[in-house]
């Protein structure tokens, strides 16, 4: 796997002015559709905004200009709108190829869908010639989210492949409600960001240009934690890594265990490489890219998970050190 650092699958790739893709799921009722037009309506991005059906996007009609015979809608703030998609990758390079192309993707999901499908979309080699995952984005509503954990506890897994979660109806919600509710989502997805808003309003700053899947990120200090139906632990290593155990640990603790392991972040000191690497995966995809800070220790790795055994995982990434 690693005689040179991979990226994406298995396979090393830099590509110069990719179009931004953020990915935009949550709840039913949460208010993601809302979500997607307040960014449309303020956010300075000339968007295009794929859908899985038109009838549910929550569009604001009133911006609907027309539909063309490739079904695309022209909004009249300039955006575009593909308002079907059979196929991912030709909406994606179809909505980008018209005369006056966009210069962000909005994805919205339906419903509870799995981000974690488009995920894999934007981050294959093919579409990253053309496009890079920015982030993907959960709504959550404040004064259900408890209850609506409760009642179906494999919503939580949606949104712990969010690199930021919108809280949203916050009017609607006590003080109480809504303290509980982002403890909870911290305890869901400690990697991710969460934001307040009502209405949907949240600031598009804080949701878009994140380059959540790029260098930049920064690792934080995390603990052990359990929410409905996950887990979240911290692997450390204070010696330098050895790449080709490095190889093995991915490989046998993480993506081959797609149904267990969800997301894993983190940087990792490998012998030979003078900067940090940064390690992430969502499911079985993964990329591993050199960063620009130099090589130090302790490598420290998040793992989002079910049903693991944070023992056999401190041990496994242990034994990755050089002896």
């Amino acid at each position: 796997m690693l005689p040179a650092l991979a990226v994406g699958y298995r396979g090393a790739m830099r590509f110069q002015k990719r179009i931004p893709v953020s990915v935009i799921g949550g709840f039913l009722g949460a208010g993601k559709t809302t979500l997607v037009n307040h960014l449309v309506s303020t956010a300075p991005y000339r968007f295009g905004i794929i859908v899985n059906e038109f009838g549910e996007t929550g569009i604001d009609g009133s911006l609907i200009e027309n539909v063309d015979t490739d079904g695309i809608a022209e909004l009249s703030n300039g955006c575009l709108c593909c308002v079907g998609r059979d196929d991912l990758v030709s909406a994606m390079f179809k909505i980008t190829s018209r005369k006056d192309p966009p210069d962000y993707l909005l994805i919205e999901l339906s419903g509870l869908a799995d981000p974690v499908p488009v995920a894999q979309t934007v981050m294959d080699p093919f579409a990253r010639t053309k496009f890079e995952l920015d982030g993907i984005i959960g709504v959550a509503d404040a004064r259900n989210l408890e209850q609506t954990l409760r009642d179906g506890p494999e919503g939580a897994v949606q949104l712990a492949y969010a690199n930021t979660i919108v809280l949203n109806k916050t009017d609607l919600a006590t003080p109480e409600q809504i303290d509980q509710a982002e403890q909870l989502l911290q305890q869901i997805n400690p990697l991710a960001e969460v934001r307040r808003a009502d209405h949907s309003k949240a600031d598009p700053q804080a949701l878009l240009g994140l380059k959540a899947f790029g260098l930049e990120w920064k690792p934080q200090g995390y603990q052990h934690l359990h929410a409905p139906n996950l887990q979240t632990f911290t692997l450390t290593a204070e010696r330098p890594l050895e790449r080709h155990k490095v190889n093995e640990f991915i490989d046998s603790h993480l993506i081959s265990r797609p149904n267990a392991v969800f997301r894993a972040k983190g940087f990792l000191q490998v012998r030979g490489f003078k900067q940090q690497i940064l390690f992430q995966s969502v499911r079985e995809i993964f990329s591993l890219e050199q960063a620009n800070q130099p090589a130090q220790a302790p490598s420290k790795l998040v793992v989002i998970g079910r049903g693991l055994n944070p023992l056999e995982y401190e041990e496994a990434f242990r034994a990755t050190q050089q002896r």
